[in-house]
């Protein structure tokens, strides 16, 4: 007597579609929370700067111990500028994060444009659609401008404290405004724009290249 093989098992659909939705629902929530990170991101430095330069301005000390003070602010400025580097760095990661979650919700929407190609109409964003990972007029450019004049600002003013300190009697204007042109550009470029744009429209982030 003959026996029909058995039927390999089907996928519960109802399961898989539930699946699928909880992952698409997450990666949307990790997309939204890049966003909110970098706006936290941005404005924690801010807060940080202003707060710190409130103090120094209203410091008040003798003609004896200016040098030392000359050097506090030295070390201060120096600090802010660091962390106006770590700023640009983080909001690059973030924008990188972002574009890997709209990434893989566009791997979701291929796949149900695949099953249907009806839906192809209501998804704006795909994989040739979705945003540049570098925009000049972005807010996340625009932010990072800040954040590095900011800097730049920052190691200026630590380069002119610290001809004070040295024992000049005027303040180095121009040597302050190149440090500060220099840091500022350099920051903005090598921090920001130049990692976002070597990245391909296409390419998947640093965390997917990591994994392979």
């Amino acid at each position: 007597m003959f026996i029909p093989p058995k039927a390999p098992p089907q996928p519960d659909d109802e399961l898989a579609r539930g699946i699928v939705a909880a992952e698409y629902g997450y990666i949307a929530q990790t997309a939204f929370q890049a966003n909110e990170d970098r706006a936290r991101a941005w404005q924690y430095f801010f807060v940080t700067f202003a707060t710190l330069i409130a103090a120094l301005l209203s410091t008040q000390v003798a003609a004896a111990v200016r040098q030392q003070l000359y050097l506090t602010f030295v070390v201060i400025f120096s600090l802010l500028t660091v962390l106006g580097l770590i700023t640009v760095l983080q909001l690059v990661r973030l924008r990188q994060a972002w574009l890997e979650s709209v990434r893989a919700m566009n791997q979701i929407k291929e796949r149900l444009i695949a099953d249907d190609p009806a839906l192809a109409v209501y998804f704006r964003w795909r994989d040739a659609t979705i945003p540049a990972a570098f925009k000049w007029r972005s807010f996340g450019f625009l932010q990072a401008v800040s954040v590095a004049l900011l800097s730049g600002l920052a190691l200026g003013a630590a380069v002119a404290f610290g001809a004070l300190a040295a024992g000049a009697t005027t303040v180095p204007w121009l040597l302050s405004l190149a440090a500060a042109a220099w840091t500022a550009g350099g920051i903005l470029w090598l921090g920001y724009v130049r990692p976002l744009r070597r990245m391909a429209p296409g390419a998947p982030g640093p965390e997917a290249r990591a994994e392979k």
